[in-house]
């Protein structure tokens, strides 16, 4: 059999594999989870933006993994809850909306990652520096910090889906419940 490219921009999701006395169990338990999620993390953000006593490096750094746990659930848990009340064979997705999926899904990792980065140099100047702490992480590094976690991550996962994309697609079906790289890596 030769290979083929495709030029559909409509691909298949396999989703979840929920049995039909479970779709509703499964759907709520995921809204609910959802709705927790996201009230916990306006929480901590309320939390720390109310309370004069977080104004500090440490706590405006830390607002930073609310916000990606918001954007980054935002992104997946409403397609996964609509893809779970749909049969298989109607779990469509266009092509575009699976890398864009797929951009928020690396973003949403990598950003957490180099979030926990700037938030152990945080701790290391103040354990290791603690007289010259409030020199060193000034509202300016931590500007500096918070643009550098989130525009590594968008450069990183740029690159990394820029290398993807450029691959010829020889399949529809995506073999996970959401479009990540490597998924969009298999269809070629």
């Amino acid at each position: 059999m030769e290979n083929f490219t495709l030029n559909s921009d409509t691909l298949q999701l396999e989703g979840l594999k929920v049995t039909q006395v479970s779709v509703y169990p499964v759907f709520f338990f995921f809204f609910l989870s959802y709705i927790l999620i996201i009230l916990a993390n306006l929480g901590i953000l309320v939390l720390i933006f109310i309370d004069n006593n977080l104004h500090q490096p440490m706590y405006l750094l830390f607002c930073n993994l609310p916000v990606n746990d918001i954007v980054g659930n935002s992104i997946m848990l409403p397609r996964l809850l609509s893809d779970i009340l749909r049969p298989p064979s109607e779990r469509l997705i266009s092509y575009y909306e699976c890398v864009l999926q797929a951009f928020t899904s690396h973003i949403y990792g990598t950003t957490c990652h180099t979030i926990l980065m700037i938030m152990a140099f945080d701790r290391y100047v103040a354990i290791c520096n603690p007289l010259r702490y409030a020199a060193i992480m000034t509202s300016n590094m931590v500007v500096k910090l918070t643009v550098s976690a989130w525009g590594v991550a968008f450069v990183l996962v740029g690159i990394l889906l820029g290398l993807t994309i450029r691959l010829n697609r020889c399949r529809t079906l995506i073999m996970n419940p959401y479009c990540d790289n490597a998924s969009l890596f298999k269809l070629s």
